[in-house]
């Protein structure tokens, strides 16, 4: 069985997870992301780069991929190729694209990143092992990432979107690890299913799929869930704890982390009431808002940078001190830049006095003043929203919990709590963040009927205003509990 540059990436992390991906793939629970799609339209605008460059067909049926990958390699004609695969023992790897150089190769890694991240570099090493000891002459080992100050200025030129760094050095010194780590691997898999807890590696570099699986076997409430607390969660492992309940008080030293134990072994929640007496003082009218944006890995709109962020939606439920609420909402999936029409009607909406109640106020008050630099006739205005922010996230963080949050202090695992009546699950396909940008991609893709555009719409619309509502309804069970 070969294993490829995924799944060693994935067993470096945890030997565990390369083996359910394995074995029992069935238990996996992973979510669609934009990211990948972002990750396959930028090695694709990255081949642009390069004349005289071949396309290996991985998936094609009547052609080995890889002897197809050697046919090119010796074709002198061949500039570049793009895809070419290889194997070497019981590893095989496919890599972005290999230009062929003077007396050999430049192995180039394609990333939809800014810059260079570790993580990079066991990739890279993973790809330079297997085609060296193929006997592959590498020459140069790059990284070719966007370049974060590129900004697109439209008609299709996108010089300058893509930087290319060398990290021979990096990657030749990794290499023996990188050999020994996939023997270990290798190893540790070959015997069953390894014992790993649920910490922090579960969710670094992306939330594992198969986290819930590991979370059942660790107990009804892992010490994995404990919020920011790598070390901590490896001492309890290392002494044989494994569930919260069974944590001694004295390991623990931070407040919140007494709470999540003293909350979990007592099974019923607490809200002090602090967080009633803070929210009461809010003033009036309310705005409790909301964003979704999305990002392009490749800017479409002149103007604009690559991965930076564009809100294209908000939510807002405006409530007076008569009690009196009214909501209002923009969404634009027109397909055309937004961000104007998104800030002058986030402004109309806000009005100029009262407070502005968000969940996490580092997003919403992040697109605000990136609005604000874009728009010198705004700035004043959309800042001065920002300094009516108030962020509900901490209030709730400090002040209450409930055994079934997880140690998650998100919206959803709040609203699920204390609000058990109102639940996302109930929207249509739109029931995260995740969701929303995916249904925004295809609606401004243009392949969509009319039906479902307006179906997907709809349900964007629903989803963004539940997590206002959300909000409202929060603090409102505060005050009045």
């Amino acid at each position: 069985m070969y294993l490829s540059k995924t799944s060693i990436l994935a067993g470096l992390n945890c030997a565990k997870h390369l083996y359910l991906m394995l074995k029992h793939p069935e238990l996996a629970i992973a979510k669609e992301s934009p990211l990948a799609e972002a990750g396959i339209a930028v090695g694709k605008k990255a081949r642009e780069e390069f004349s005289n460059g071949v396309l290996v067909n991985r998936f094609q049926r009547d052609e080995d991929a890889f002897a197809e990958s050697r046919k090119f390699l010796d074709d002198e004609s061949t500039a570049a190729i793009f895809e070419a695969g290889f194997r070497f023992q019981d590893t095989e790897v496919f890599v972005d694209i290999l230009q062929r150089a003077e007396s050999g190769w430049n192995l180039i890694e394609v990333k939809s990143a800014t810059s260079v991240k570790d993580d990079y570099i066991d990739d890279a090493a993973i790809q330079y092992h297997v085609l060296t000891s193929a006997g592959i002459v590498i020459n140069r080992v790059e990284l070719m990432h966007l370049n974060r100050d590129f900004e697109y200025q439209g008609n299709g030129d996108y010089r300058g979107l893509f930087i290319r760094q060398d990290i021979t050095e990096r990657v030749t010194a990794h290499v023996s690890f990188i050999r020994d780590e996939i023997v270990h691997i290798r190893r540790a898999i070959s015997n069953g299913e390894p014992v790993r807890h649920v910490a922090g590696h579960c969710k670094t570099p992306y939330v594992c799929e198969f986290k819930s699986w590991c979370e059942k076997q660790d107990g009804e409430y892992p010490v994995g869930w404990l919020p920011n607390a790598a070390v901590v969660i490896r001492q309890l492992h290392d002494n044989g704890i494994y569930d919260i309940r069974d944590i001694p008080v004295e390991m623990l030293n931070s407040e919140t982390h007494l709470k999540v134990r003293r909350v979990t072994i007592q099974g019923q929640p607490e809200l002090a009431p602090d967080a009633a007496e803070i929210l009461q003082a809010l003033s009036y009218p309310r705005y409790y808002l909301d964003f979704e944006s999305i990002n392009f890995a490749i800017p479409i709109w002149p103007g604009t940078r690559p991965t930076q962020q564009h809100p294209f939606q908000w939510s807002c439920h405006v409530q007076t001190n008569d009690g009196k609420i009214t909501h209002m909402e923009f969404l634009d999936v027109s397909g055309n830049d937004p961000r104007r029409e998104f800030a002058e009607s986030l402004i109309h909406a806000c009005g100029s006095q009262g407070t502005v109640i968000v969940y996490n106020q580092t997003f919403e008050k992040g697109i605000i003043k990136n609005l604000a630099a874009a728009y010198d006739d705004l700035s004043e205005a959309l800042l001065a929203i920002n300094r009516r922010v108030f962020d509900l996230l901490p209030v709730m963080k400090q002040y209450y919990y409930h055994p079934a949050m997880k140690g998650s202090w998100s919206i959803k695992s709040v609203l699920t709590c204390l609000l058990p009546e109102l639940r996302y699950s109930d929207l249509g396909e739109v029931q995260d963040g995740l969701m929303a940008q995916s249904a925004y991609l295809q609606i401004i893709n243009g392949k969509l009927t009319k039906e479902k555009r307006e179906a997907l719409t709809a349900d964007m619309l629903a989803y963004c205003k539940l997590d206002t509502y959300a909000m409202l309804a929060i603090v409102e069970k505060v005050c009045n509990r």
